[in-house]
């Protein structure tokens, strides 16, 4: 038969290469030199029969598809043959053609089915060595509804190794969890898990995945609030078709934290924004508004809204102030550094002047981002200083006429003073009109000295108002 085997397989139905032997003993000996991708078997071999050499390769761990040929009144070797783990029986026949056309039909098909198993074995292990270097907790559920993969940070977060919950459903009843809440989290996953789907029209694995977040409490002790993404997705086969879900978990629970103390940061920054006297806006590195608080709202002739993604070029202002202020903003844009300026401009409220402070925004690179500006309504300070100057003017000019009129009288009063001593009185009348000159000269004293402690007044003040009004590197607009 063996001959005639290869004659057909070889020759007339091609695609194969045979090996020929004469009994069992020679069939292991080229086994296990050789390997082979089917081995075809009679019943009635000299030494080793069919099923000898088949038990024997199957307790050896060869796993080698494996196809018996039997006589047609053979039916209990058929049956021991496929509890041995044969992959087919072939009763013999007349029709040489039909037999060995049948004999390759089972060939392929059992050597396609091994081959797609080893393939899938495979794919397996590399998914479960992938799967168990994922830096999220992982597993992986196949159609049958067992576990195939549980990798060690999921054995990190729930405390069950492995070994535990490997290849069986998706029971985890007799497990225990190393901290309290971790059931509910698991149970989520799998839930989520039976909600993907292979639908082929689904186009991109992105409409595939499922994500979501978790909110509970996991572990002991009062700080065992926890978040966490849960993201699943479907195991396809070559067809499209669902064999299984992976599933995974991240602890974002430091990130929602941050995110959550950045929002009140925010909030607080806005609140401040917001109720803010002075007047705040943020522009883009293109010199367009990004933000304008509610302060700016009594000083423009239009809804502050109206300003956002404008530069004041495109806005109702004279051209050549509104250029100013856009060169201005792009200045500080070009050399990254601030800059700080005195406006005016006509107003609802009528001319008013502005301090104008601008702070570049730098992005992770160091490159300008945004340029925030804070604006103060001076012109009341500008015309109380205008004012203080005025009256400290006016000071001097008094405390200047002041000391002429000073010495206007002491001047006359000598001149007074020695015509009476010249002059033919009785010492009664002398008396009487020195003692009224004396009391004159004491008056000037004392107005000398009020005129020297004023002096020192104005000295304080004109110190005062320098410290008040020096505004160093400040222009005028």
């Amino acid at each position: 038969m063996g001959d005639i085997a290869r004659i057909f397989l070889e020759d007339r139905l091609g695609g194969c290469v045979v090996t020929q032997v004469t009994d069992g003993e020679d069939a292991l000996e080229h086994i296990h030199t050789h390997t082979y991708d089917a081995i075809v078997a009679d019943y009635e071999m000299p030494g080793l029969d069919g099923l000898q050499l088949l038990r024997t390769l199957r307790g050896n761990g060869d796993n080698t598809p494996f196809l018996v040929c039997t006589g047609k009144s053979r039916h209990e070797v058929v049956i021991e043959a496929l509890n041995a783990g044969a992959d087919f029986y072939l009763q013999k026949g007349e029709d040489p053609l039909v037999l060995f056309t049948e004999m390759k039909q089972m060939i392929v098909q059992a050597v396609t089915r091994r081959r797609s198993e080893k393939a899938l074995a495979k794919s397996r292990n590399l998914l479960e060595e992938m799967i168990d270097f994922l830096p999220d907790a992982t597993l992986a559920v196949d159609s049958s509804q067992r576990i195939i993969a549980w990798n060690r940070i999921m054995e990190e977060l729930t405390g069950i190794p492995p070994a535990a919950v490997l290849n069986k459903c998706q029971d985890f009843s007799e497990c225990t969890y190393r901290y309290p809440g971790v059931s509910s989290l698991i149970e989520r996953i799998l839930i989520l898990g039976e909600r993907t789907t292979g639908d082929p029209d689904n186009h991109g694995i992105e409409n595939r995945i499922i994500t979501e977040e978790y909110h509970g409490h996991v572990g002991e002790g009062d700080d065992n609030e926890r978040y966490y993404r849960i993201m699943v997705s479907p195991i396809l086969d070559a067809d499209m078709q669902k064999v299984g879900f992976i599933g995974s978990v991240r602890d974002i629970t430091l990130q929602k934290r941050y995110e959550y103390a950045l929002l009140e940061s925010r909030e607080n920054f806005r609140a401040l924004v917001e109720n803010n006297t002075d007047i705040v806006m943020r522009f883009n590195p293109e010199g367009r508004h990004l933000y304008v608080n509610p302060a700016v709202k009594p000083y423009i002739p239009f809804p502050p809204e109206n300003l956002i993604g404008k530069k004041y070029g495109e806005l109702a202002y004279p051209p050549r102030l509104a250029d100013d202020w856009d060169a201005l903003i792009q200045q500080v844009i070009e050399t990254g550094k601030p800059h700080e300026a005195d406006i005016s401009f006509q107003s609802p409220k009528g001319l008013v002047t502005f301090n104008w402070r601008l702070f570049p925004e730098f992005d992770m690179e160091g490159k300008v981002r945004s340029v925030l500006s804070i604006s103060r309504d001076i012109t009341y300070q500008r015309e109380f200083e205008q004012e203080k100057q005025a009256l400290l003017s006016q000071i001097e000019r008094n405390l200047g006429e002041f000391a002429i009129l000073n010495d206007g009288i002491r001047n006359p009063l000598a001149v007074i003073t020695g015509w009476l001593s010249m002059m033919d009185l009785h010492e009664e009348e002398r008396s009487t009109l020195m003692h009224q000159i004396r009391q004159i000269d004491e008056m000037i004293t004392k107005l000398d000295r009020r005129w020297v402690e004023s002096e020192k007044v104005l000295g304080f003040l004109r110190r005062h108002y320098a410290i008040q009004a020096g505004y160093p590197n400040r222009s005028s607009e």
